[in-house]
C-alpha cells in the first residue's frame, strides 16, 4: 500500500528544517525517473522530494518565501497546460518539454527507436493500430479541456481499447460521450505523440504487448525505464531538465552567499 501523500503544511515544515538543496517533484511514481536526476546531481546537491501531485507542488511554490534560505528547484509536468498554456505566476517552475517527465524520457529513447524496436513485426503492426485509437480518444480529451469541460485522461489504455482489440470500446465511447476530434488537433498529437500523448499511456501500450503471457521474453515498466535511461547515447530532454535544476539551485546558492557577505 502506498504511503499517504504529505500535506502542504508538512512539506513546508520539512523544507524549513532542511539544509540540503532540494528538488521538488510531483508524485511518488515519478521517483523512478527522478532517481536518474538525483544520481547525476551527485554530492553537489540534492534531495529529490515528491509532493503528492502538481497541485501540492504549486501550492508549496506559492509559499516559497517561508523557506527562502533553502535552494529549491520546482519541477512539474505540463499535463494539459501543454495545449492550453502555462498559467501565470509560475516563472520559476521548471516544466517538462512534453506532457510529462515520462514523455521526455520516452522521446529521448524514441530518437533511437529503442523501446518500440522491442516489438516484433506483428506486435508493431498491432501497436500502431492501438496508437491510432488512443490518439483519437486523447485528442477528444484535449478538445474537452480547451473547451473548459472536464477531461478524463487518467485512464489505462486497456479501458479505452480492450485487450485483443484495436478499436475504441463502444461502451467506453458511449459512457464518455466521445465525439471525433478536429482533424487539426488529431494530426498534431499523432505527429508528436511521443511528447503530446500522455506518457503513462505510451508505456502502458508497450507493456501491453511486451508482457503478454504468450511472449517468450517479457518486459515490465521498470525494465523499459531502465533501458530508456541507460542505453541511448544521449538524453537531450532529460539533460535539459538536469541543467535547469542545476542552474536554479546554483543561482539560489549564489544569492544566499551574496546576502551573507553583505550582512
Amino acid at each position: 500500500m502506498p504511503l499517504p501523500s504529505p500535506t502542504v503544511k508538512e512539506l513546508i515544515a520539512t523544507l524549513r528544517r532542511s539544509t540540503l538543496p532540494t528538488v521538488l517533484v510531483e508524485g511518488q511514481d515519478d521517483m523512478r525517473i527522478y532517481r536518474w536526476v538525483e544520481e547525476r546531481l551527485g554530492s553537489r546537491t540534492a534531495n529529490v522530494l515528491p509532493t503528492g501531485g502538481r497541485n501540492n507542488l504549486l501550492r508549496v511554490y506559492a509559499e516559497r518565501h517561508k523557506f527562502a534560505g533553502l535552494p529549491v528547484a520546482f519541477v512539474a509536468d505540463r499535463d494539459m497546460w501543454l495545449f492550453s498554456g502555462i498559467q501565470p505566476d509560475y516563472d520559476e517552475v521548471i516544466w517538462t518539454e512534453g506532457y510529462s517527465v515520462e514523455n521526455d524520457l520516452y522521446a529521448d529513447a524514441k530518437r533511437e527507436n529503442l523501446l518500440e524496436n522491442l516489438l516484433d513485426t506483428e506486435e508493431a503492426q498491432e501497436h500502431q493500430k492501438l496508437l491510432e485509437a488512443i490518439v483519437e480518444w486523447f485528442a477528444f480529451e484535449v478538445e474537452e479541456h480547451l473547451a473548459g469541460r472536464p477531461d478524463e485522461v487518467k485512464i489505462h489504455c486497456n479501458q479505452v481499447v480492450p485487450l485483443g482489440h484495436t478499436q475504441m470500446d463502444e461502451d467506453f465511447r458511449n459512457r464518455r460521450g466521445f465525439r471525433p476530434p478536429r482533424a487539426e488537433i488529431h494530426r498534431q498529437i499523432r505527429e508528436k505523440y511521443q511528447l503530446q500523448l500522455r506518457g503513462k499511456q505510451l508505456f502502458q501500450m508497450l507493456v501491453r504487448f511486451l508482457s503478454a503471457s504468450d511472449r517468450e521474453s517479457k518486459f515490465s515498466y521498470p525494465n523499459l525505464y531502465e533501458m530508456a535511461f541507460k542505453i541511448p547515447s544521449s538524453h537531450p530532454l532529460m539533460s535539459r531538465l538536469l541543467r535547469k535544476i542545476e542552474h536554479a539551485i546554483e543561482n539560489q546558492e549564489s544569492i544566499s552567499r551574496h546576502a551573507t557577505a553583505v550582512d
